[in-house]
């Protein structure tokens, strides 16, 4: 039953327990397993939602009473906050967002915040939309309009286009699978992006698994980002908090995953940042020493690469300025050059030290007088 404990330990959630197995059988087994493990505590799991008929027909042969249900199943129940927003679809295995109640939306600041809060992916699929309202409801605070004010104008036009814009999101569907036919693969890599801009910073990652054919299969892991500070900023600082974010992020994936990584490779498109990694941290003055420092923990130098400002994919959730297209394809399916071969990516620039940000020299001299003749005096 050591199987049974880990799987409890690991993929109970609140009431709610998520496996996922790469055969049937052993996905089965391991569900009644569980089940059994729990109902010897008095805690009873009462339904399972599989996405494989196989399945179901094993816990129906198994089990004296299951419940089974095959239906599109919202994990974004109001008593469920912590995944707040997903769906999963069984029958096509792919995830997507649930959005509602934009019918009924108060153009406040209290109002608008409730609307914008509501949209929680944890994985952080929706950053590039939800950017923009966040950075657009700290423009409102800035002002000094007061919560319960109606929001008026041009501001309010904003806000009508941002969610019309927002029910695209229900028709964006992802794989759920971050390994598909894993006993193909040969090789698994994981990219990692970053960008910033003077109003937003972010990250993303990718898994990019490499088959025993030659194909190549690219999946979103996660992704984060975070408004830039009100106080000003250079760049590359901002460019900086960017590396961090994405040097924590593939940090929380090793803790996360258990499958075997055989090479992370970290993108920026800021070449004063990939210099600063490859520096010595303690040659900076303090606000870039440390951030440098712990992403140099975090990561090793030669694993960051330079990428093009164009096909950085993390570049959307940094903008705030509202576009046609909520998500593009890009930030969900990674760059088109993740799918070709190394030879075909982006050429890597030659390091160079960067004076910027360096921490003043000073020297120190002393001089020696020559000896004082007493005899003489």
């Amino acid at each position: 039953m050591k199987e049974a404990a880990a799987a409890v330990r690991n993929n109970l959630y609140v009431d709610d327990y998520l496996g996922s197995s790469k055969d049937v059988e052993t996905g089965a087994w391991i569900a009644l397993a569980v089940k059994n493990v729990l109902a010897d505590g008095d805690f009873h799991l009462q339904r399972w939602t599989p996405n494989s008929p196989q399945f179901r027909a094993i816990v129906q042969a198994a089990d004296t009473s299951p419940d089974v249900e095959d239906k599109p199943h919202s994990f974004g129940d109001a008593d469920t906050e912590m995944v707040l927003g997903v769906i999963w679809r069984p029958s096509r295995d792919t995830l997507s967002f649930k959005i509602s109640g934009l019918n009924s939306v108060v153009y406040t600041r209290v109002g608008l915040i409730s609307k914008v809060a509501s949209i929680l992916y944890p994985q952080g699929a929706a950053a590039p939309i939800t950017v923009k309202g966040k950075n657009r409801l700290r423009e409102l605070g800035v002002k000094g309009l007061e919560w319960n004010v109606e929001v008026t104008g041009e501001e309010r036009h904003w806000w009508q286009q941002w969610f019309s814009t927002l029910y695209q999101l229900q028709d964006v569907e992802f794989p759920r699978c971050l390994f598909p036919n894993e006993d193909c693969i040969v090789r698994v890599e994981l990219h990692t992006f970053c960008d910033a801009s003077e109003e937003a910073y972010a990250a993303v990652s990718y898994i990019r698994n490499v088959y025993e054919d030659r194909n190549i299969v690219v999946r979103q892991v996660k992704a984060g980002n975070k408004l830039a500070p009100t106080k000003t900023l250079s760049i590359p600082k901002l460019e900086l908090n960017a590396a961090l974010l994405e040097a924590r992020l593939a940090q929380f994936f090793k803790r996360a995953l258990t499958y075997h990584v055989h090479g992370r490779y970290f993108w920026t498109d800021s070449s004063t940042v990939r210099n600063w990694v490859r520096a010595t941290a303690s040659f900076y003055q303090i606000f870039v020493s440390h951030q440098v420092g712990e992403t140099q923990t975090l990561t090793e130098p030669k694993e960051w690469r330079f990428v093009p400002g164009k096909i950085n994919p993390a570049d959307a959730a940094t903008r705030s300025q509202l576009e046609s297209e909520a998500i593009p394809i890009s930030w969900l399916d990674g760059p088109e050059f993740l799918y070709q071969t190394e030879r075909c990516w982006p050429k890597d620039l030659p390091w160079m030290a960067v004076t910027e940000e360096l921490r003043p020299s000073r020297v120190h001299t002393t001089t020696t007088l020559p000896a004082f003749d007493w005899e003489t005096f």
